[in-house]
């Protein structure tokens, strides 16, 4: 196999829990060229502790002054690309691993597609213990970018943002990861709008997604609720946008698509709301309701009726 395409692991990290398993499951990649930069977001654990742990001369690390992450999670994320220096980038998260023929698969890729700016790995997810909770069924080799919009719309992709892997000079001109409040939805933006030339799949599980209670989306009371309802609602312009600029025949069907997908994930986030919000702050989840742009009218009265019954 041609060893010349390199890659950069960047690896915003925080949390120390699953630090050892992750970093293992990097440097036991069978393709060899590339190196992982890790930066440590001012963690109250002592991460340079577990990274000393291993001699591989691979391993850049580097801390940041204080916890950028805390206030604005995807600048964190751009903040730590810039450390890359090879071909293409994959942001990994400090609890999610690898299988060891992650960057083989997505070489093989690479040398068919060579124009390719985004390649995605099937994913596998799983609990605290490495248990299996969901695992993808396989995608086509190759999608378009109006194919992958699409197929994103209909729901049946894990999302993550560990499993995709960028050509580096695209996510830099694109000025890097996509921002919404606490990284919501930045991980799908930024894929949908790297895949301009289409995106490459690796049908294998290369990559595996851990949920645990330390995830930032398991985590925060109702406030976090309403910041990742907010989010929803901006994405939700982001993509209809992203839709009407490219090249369809039937600009309404995707955007009836992406509307069914979008709703669901509103009606989850408000019920978490709901069995969050005390009640004193009724009157928040009723503004919330009432300011989102992209559900019906009819749709918010029949919140509103959940809203009183579910405080009664």
């Amino acid at each position: 196999m041609n060893e010349s395409v390199s890659f950069s692991f960047v690896m915003p990290a925080y949390k120390a829990k699953f630090l050892h398993q992750t970093i293992d499951s990097i440097l036991n990649q069978s393709y060899q060229n590339f190196e992982l930069i890790i930066v440590n977001d001012a963690s109250p654990d002592n991460l340079k502790l577990i990274v000393n742990q291993f001699t591989d001369n691979r391993i850049i690390y580097k801390e940041n002054k204080e916890n950028i992450g805390a206030s604005d999670l995807v600048a964190n994320w751009n903040e730590c690309i810039k450390y890359a220096n090879n071909d293409y980038i994959i942001l990994a998260t400090d609890d999610d691993t690898f299988e060891p023929v992650f960057l083989a698969e997505a070489v093989k890729l690479i040398e068919r597609y060579p124009k390719t700016n985004l390649i995605r790995s099937g994913v596998k997810k799983i609990g605290e213990d490495g248990q299996t909770i969901d695992v993808e069924f396989p995608l086509k080799e190759f999608m378009t970018c109006q194919e992958f919009t699409l197929y994103w719309a209909k729901g049946q992709m894990i999302s993550c943002v560990s499993n995709y892997i960028f050509r580096k000079k695209t996510l830099i001109e694109m000025g890097g990861f996509i921002s919404f409040p606490h990284a919501h939805f930045s991980d799908d933006a930024t894929a949908l709008a790297a895949a301009k030339e289409g995106v490459v799949c690796i049908s294998n599980i290369c990559m595996n997604f851990r949920v645990s209670n330390i995830n930032l989306s398991n985590q925060g009371g109702y406030r976090l609720a309403v910041q990742q309802i907010k989010a929803t609602d901006a994405f939700m312009s982001w993509y209809l946008d992203h839709v009407e600029k490219l090249d369809t025949n039937n600009n309404y069907f995707w955007s009836i698509a992406c509307y069914g997908g979008c709703k669901c994930i509103y009606l989850s986030l408000i019920e978490k709301l709901l069995n969050k919000i005390p009640f004193y702050k009724f009157n928040v989840a009723v503004k919330i309701i009432v300011s989102l742009k992209h559900l019906f009218k009819k749709e918010k009265i029949k919140l509103f009726i959940s809203v009183i019954i579910n405080k009664l």
